[in-house]
């Protein structure tokens, strides 16, 4: 029996010791994040995270995507929303279809969940061919940099701003780290600057023709301001308990990131310590940017 109360003393020893070793371990890791300065940090961080096509923005402590993102190669079509939520993704949606300049064009809008983030977007995209009768089946490509507008929202989670983007861009986008959100909790508000006012009118009547009431729809010149809460257009079909599982695990995700950088209050400070201290939580983090809803380029040309 004394052997046994040696191996547990053993066994005890040997835990408090690892317990003290990783709690010196953290404690050093929290003096290194702190000691870096953030040019260092948002170098490390933006080097990992632009083959992906995102960029960190210090100053709103947000991530958006590049005009030269991977994401433009690959288009769009209807496909991509129907599949969001196989990669942890719960969003309303706002395809508006119109055509100008014997085009068909979509700029759709997106507000909530993106796995680990909470955030928005907004894409213009042009087809190679015409469906004035049934514009969702086809399949769009990114504008080119002749056409890009000038676009503007504001993402609001009840009174406090998540995120404002303002950027002349084919796809527009911020998301917040580690935040949890319904899509319902979201409001945005967004603005488009056409290159003429010939495709601002034909957005303009897509928009009414979508169900905007023209009292919700604000014109001056070429650009159309709208303010996107609850979608007029009908969302792709889910289970409602596969939503539910989804969101389930990405609110723990969102909870587990937070629990474990509660010593820091920025994203910058909380990754860096999450690479230095939580190398698996890190990987699993960076792997997240990797399927934003584009990337499933693929389906989307079966």
């Amino acid at each position: 029996m004394k052997y046994f109360y040696i191996a547990a003393g053993i066994l005890a020893v040997l835990l408090l010791l690892w317990t003290i070793g990783l709690c010196c371990y953290r404690w050093r890791a929290r003096c290194l994040v702190r000691k870096r300065t953030d040019e260092e940090k948002c170098r490390d961080l933006n080097s990992v995270i632009l083959p992906f096509g995102f960029q960190y923005d210090i100053c709103q402590d947000i991530f958006y995507s590049t005009k030269h993102a991977w994401q433009r190669e690959v288009g769009y079509s209807k496909l991509y929303d129907e599949h969001a939520l196989a990669m942890s993704m719960v969003f309303h949606c706002e395809p508006v279809y119109f055509t100008c300049h014997n085009k068909c064009y979509l700029l759709e809008f997106w507000k909530g969940q993106y796995g680990m983030t909470a955030g928005a977007e907004i894409g213009l995209y042009v087809s190679d061919e015409m469906d004035t009768k049934h514009p969702e089946r086809l399949f769009y490509h990114s504008v080119s940099d002749e056409e890009m507008p000038s676009m503007r929202f504001v993402l609001r989670k009840g009174r406090c701003i998540l995120a404002i983007r303002d950027e002349i861009h084919w796809w527009l986008t911020g998301f917040v780290l580690g935040e949890f959100v319904w899509p319902w909790e979201l409001w945005m508000e967004a603005c488009v600057s056409f290159r003429d006012e010939q495709m601002q009118d034909a957005f303009y009547q897509a928009l009414i023709k979508a169900g905007y009431p023209k009292g919700d729809v604000c014109v001056s010149g070429c650009t159309v301001c709208i303010c996107f809460r609850c979608p007029y257009s009908k969302q792709p079909p889910h289970c409602f308990l596969r939503v539910r599982f989804v969101q389930w695990r990405n609110q723990r995700r969102c909870r587990k990131f937070q629990k474990v950088t509660r010593c820091f209050v920025r994203t910058i400070d909380k990754i860096d310590y999450l690479g230095m201290c939580f190398p698996r939580l890190y990987r699993m983090l960076i792997g997240l940017s990797r399927i934003p809803h584009k990337d499933c380029s693929n389906r989307g040309r079966a």
